[in-house]
């Protein structure tokens, strides 16, 4: 139930008991019909309240959600951005490897120019180690030709066999160091080829990772999408939860002012004046007139309505009749002895005046009017009506006099204060001291 259909509801509510409390009869009904406005008016107030608390908790747990959300974002950017460090760790990884492959394939191509070298100094050593033995040939043939010089010859033969043995010997070295830098150029060559599948694992690795980088800036994007998002809904919340709070005060002001109305309507019930309904307006702080009849009125009660001397002169030692008519017509009469000297047995005398109860004189329902022939004394009794002119008001405000407490004052009560000055006739009545 939101604010603005509370007032409609209060209002149609208000509408209802108040005809209700118009077309009451009698004093029970009436009270039914003001007990049963003023309890629908409370129970509007407490569904406002109702509803104030629910709009109150609704704010708080939407606020609370769109908290959690940003925080789930945020943990979301930064696995994001953790991802994107390890993607470019990865990067460099593959560079790395890219670099060591193509620093063994360089020490490959470099073992292998070593090894074509020997194979080249292994060459010349042969063709010299051929050289020198046909030079030996040589010799043992011109040692034949002069024995002078066969010894020499043999010397020199045995010094060049000599030379010979070593350089073949350094041959042999020759080539095993090339068939070892071979070896090692093979497995040069098997290093550069295993290095460069390293290569390219290492460059697949990179663009996965380039990809995976791709995907991670990806997610990024909608993270901070996501997070502006949570952040959108957050500040909407907020709104929505400043809005609810406006809505819940409105609430709150409206049911205490709908408080405050069945407050002052509970103290001022409708009433009737000039023969229609006058309704008491809170704003206006008056009573209005709704144009209603008050044409449906409760029983007429029986009051008297006229009091005459109607035999008797108030002789000594005489009898007075006093006729009293009733408002509904009907009569009686009373008798009252008029005593010789006052002190007889059943003696009475009396007295008649006038009393005005002014009408700006009335606070809270009551009235104190001061005069010196008002006695408080167990011998005296006084009967009290309103005069002709008076009678119709008097009547319809319930006024009603108290026994007389206080010498020299009177107070009167009523049910509504009358809105003109009431003149009433006043008779005190004085019994003998033996009297009762």
């Amino acid at each position: 139930m939101d604010a603005g259909r509370l007032g409609v509801i209060s209002l149609a509510n208000i509408s209802t008991f108040l005809q209700k409390i118009m077309e009451a009869v009698y004093g029970e009904e009436v009270r039914g019909s003001i007990h049963d406005a003023l309890a629908a008016m409370n129970v509007e107030s407490s569904e406002a309240m109702r509803f104030a608390a629910t709009a109150k908790d609704s704010a708080a747990a939407s606020a609370l959600d769109a908290k959690a959300s940003a925080a789930t974002a945020e943990q979301k950017a930064t696995e994001i951005v953790a991802s994107a460090q390890a993607a470019k760790t990865s990067e460099n990884n593959a560079k790395t490897s890219e670099t060591n492959a193509a620093t063994k394939a360089a020490e490959a191509a470099t073992a292998a120019a070593g090894a074509k070298a020997s194979e080249t100094a292994a060459g010349n050593s042969e063709a010299i180690a051929t050289q020198k033995a046909q030079e030996a040939a040589d010799s043992q043939s011109a040692a034949a030709q002069s024995e002078a010089e066969a010894k020499a010859a043999e010397d020199r033969i045995k010094a060049i066999r000599t030379d010979v043995e070593t350089l073949g010997a350094q041959a042999t070295a020759d080539k095993n160091a090339a068939e070892a830098a071979k070896e090692a150029a093979e497995a040069a060559a098997d290093d550069a080829t295993i290095a460069e599948t390293n290569a390219k694992l290492s460059e697949n690795t990179a663009l996965v990772a380039q990809a995976a980088a791709e995907v991670a800036k990806d997610d990024a994007e909608a993270a901070k999408l996501a997070a502006q998002n949570a952040k959108t809904a957050a500040e909407t919340a907020k709104d929505d939860a400043e809005d609810a709070k406006g809505k819940a005060k409105a609430s709150e002001d409206a049911a205490a002012a709908s408080a405050l109305s069945a407050q002052q309507y509970s103290g001022k019930p409708p009433k009737p004046q000039a023969g229609t309904w006058w309704i008491w307006d809170a704003d206006q702080q008056k009573y209005l007139d709704s144009g209603i009849a008050c044409d449906l009125v409760g029983p007429t009660g029986n009051g008297i309505k006229d009091i005459k001397l109607t035999k008797g002169d108030h002789t000594p030692g005489t009898t007075d009749i006093y006729t009293v008519t009733m408002t509904d017509g009907t009569t009686t009469t009373i008798s009252v002895y008029n005593g010789r000297n006052g002190t007889g047995t059943g003696d009475v005398l009396g007295i008649a005046f006038d009393l005005v109860l002014p009408a700006s004189g009335w606070v809270n329902g009551e009235l104190t009017v001061a005069d010196s022939r008002l006695l408080a004394l167990a011998t005296h009794k006084y009967l009290v009506d309103a005069d002709e002119a008076s009678r119709e008001e008097y009547l319809e405000c319930n006024v009603q006099a108290r026994n007389i407490t206080t010498t020299g004052f009177i107070t009167f009560k009523n049910n509504t204060d009358p809105t003109m000055d009431l003149t009433v006739n006043v008779i005190r009545l004085e019994l003998s001291v033996n009297g009762s």
